[in-house]
């Protein structure tokens, strides 16, 4: 709908303005977040830490999409040497994929747990709800750049694309992308709620929540580049995983509940 804006003699991105966006608006409620639920966090801390994980992030939610088109990517690799600004602009330049950029960050995150540099509660508390602030404000730059599309609808809520863009044009389609983003937007106030005192619990609404949601929103996906495994996308097999680990988790903080009410009683 909006691919480019014009600023300052330039055409920029949305997508990419909106993730940038996005990066300063996570890295404000981390330092906010921070202040007032683990103020032993050194503020360098809280900003060093909050760019290894973005790293992790873009680093996974490319890997992981380099690897759904592997295929195209193997058959034109010659490009590199003989149209590199071809092969940049198809292969390199977008196509983010959230869930690697997900993994990326929790492998960030367990070399930080591993290396004892911060404790799991501080930053399941601090940096969490970040997450899905991030993903909501790059859903919207989604919708803008066309990618991500939706299946065609006869619906009022169908939006019609330009030609030249990511998604089909002249067909109303679903805005399965603005459908994710207020699903992330709720879930980062969820995450933001107080009530959360046990370690893990945020943790376990966020893979149930953004679970579920993610599952639901493929449903309405019309682009093939998400990659398809059997009769699920390659999504939905993985918020299968996410919703099994939310609920395994939920489960086993409930049974440690019991067990130390249990404990004090007797």
């Amino acid at each position: 709908m909006l691919p480019y804006i014009h600023l300052i003699n330039r055409d920029v991105p949305v997508y990419g303005l909106l993730m940038a966006v996005g990066g300063v608006l996570g890295w404000l409620l981390n330092l906010h977040r921070a202040q007032r639920h683990a103020p032993e966090l050194p503020r360098e801390s809280v900003t060093r830490f909050y760019l290894i994980f973005l790293a992790g992030a873009l680093i996974g939610a490319k890997v992981y999409a380099l690897i759904l088109v592997w295929p195209s990517l193997k058959r034109n690799f010659s490009l590199l040497w003989t149209n590199p600004q071809l092969f940049l602009q198809m292969y390199l330049y977008g196509g983010m994929v959230f869930y690697g950029g997900l993994i990326g960050g929790a492998l960030c995150v367990a070399g930080l747990l591993l290396s004892r540099s911060v404790r799991f509660s501080q930053l399941e508390t601090v940096y969490l709800p970040c997450v899905p602030l991030v993903h909501g404000i790059g859903r919207i730059g989604c919708f803008c750049a066309g990618c991500c599309y939706g299946v065609p609808t006869d619906s009022i809520l169908g939006v019609v694309y330009p030609a030249g863009g990511a998604a089909p044009s002249g067909i109303p389609l679903m805005p399965v992308q603005l459908f994710e983003s207020a699903g992330d937007f709720v879930l980062c106030a969820v995450l933001c709620l107080p009530f959360y005192r046990q370690p893990g619990r945020r943790l376990a609404v966020y893979l149930l929540g953004y679970g579920c949601l993610r599952f639901a929103t493929e449903c309405f996906r019309g682009d093939a580049a998400r990659g398809l495994a059997g009769p699920l996308s390659a999504a939905q097999w993985i918020s299968i995983v996410c919703i099994t680990a939310g609920g395994i988790t939920t489960l086993a903080l409930g049974f440690r509940a019991l067990q130390r009410r249990h404990d004090r009683a007797g």
